[in-house]
């Protein structure tokens, strides 16, 4: 698959998102894709996944069996499991293959107990597993996954990490971007950055964004979500998020556990958060 300078604007007066992207993605690949919020990455993303058209540009070679997954599931006014039955249809399974597929997908991250909730009834983090879910059900040769972490559970986010290693195992195309400097840091065949509308080979501080450090008193062991936390030696529950995902996180947090205490909010590089993981 190619995109060959591939550029795109919202209306024809705007600036251009996007410049000039070239890309070439082979089976086996796991490309991620870095950069500040607003370079343009959901928008590329979209691209590549088939769900915008390039405004200039050409993209070639695109599998038939595509998968996009957003940072966030709408509240569909349908339970999880007519979602999903809906998705497989469109995407030319039968009812059987589909609730055979959809229940497997639901088990493994342990959300199968939730197939019959509205998906608006559901938290953010199972909503997410279902959009996740709807993305596995034809098996995709390409997986966009687009901050597709971001309001999973622990367990939900290494789920996640193995299905993303498991497509490009396979032969298919894995493309994702996440704020977590470590994410599939390992595994991934290229990294990319994003800046002023074109497509770039990363630099090792790339990936080393601003974040905000939250640390909690009284939270439950272990973390049940939302959002991704890691326990500290003194009892601590600590985050690492960017910036603009803080207050809604804390929000998020306060709401479902009311007895948590927030005992410190700060401002960190990238670079710093990674060397106090490693100590």
């Amino acid at each position: 698959m190619r995109l060959s300078a591939v550029g795109y604007r919202y209306g024809w007066r705007a600036p251009w998102v996007l410049s000039r992207v070239d890309l070439e993605l082979r089976p086996g690949d796991l490309v991620r894709v870095g950069g500040y919020n607003g370079t343009g990455k959901s928008t590329l993303m979209r691209i590549i996944a088939g769900a915008h058209r390039p405004g200039r540009g050409t993209v070639t070679g695109r599998p038939r069996r595509s998968a996009y997954v957003p940072g966030q599931l709408p509240p569909i006014p349908l339970k999880a499991i007519d979602y999903l039955l809906h998705c497989g249809r469109t995407q030319g399974l039968s009812t059987d293959e589909t609730e055979e597929r959809a229940s497997g997908w639901l088990e493994r991250f342990e959300a199968l107990s939730y197939r019959k909730h509205r998906i608006g009834d559901l938290s953010r983090g199972t909503a997410q597993k279902v959009a996740i879910v709807q993305a596995l059900l034809t098996e995709p040769d390409l997986l966009v996954l687009d901050e597709a972490w971001t309001s999973l559970d622990t367990s939900g986010q290494e789920t996640l990490d193995g299905i993303a290693r498991e497509v490009a195992g396979r032969g298919g195309r894995v493309v994702y971007v996440d704020h977590d400097p470590q994410r599939l840091a390992d595994d991934a065949t290229a990294a990319l950055v994003l800046r002023d509308g074109i497509l770039t080979q990363a630099s090792a501080t790339d990936f080393e964004l601003p974040l905000v450090v939250i640390d909690l008193e009284n939270a439950p062991d272990p973390w049940p979500g939302p959002g991704r936390g890691r326990l500290l030696a003194d009892g601590l529950l600590r985050f690492e998020v960017e910036p603009d995902g803080s207050d809604r996180l804390l929000q998020e947090i306060l709401a479902v556990h009311p007895k948590i205490h927030v005992l410190s909010v700060r401002t960190v590089d990238g670079a710093a958060a990674q060397a106090g993981r490693a100590s």
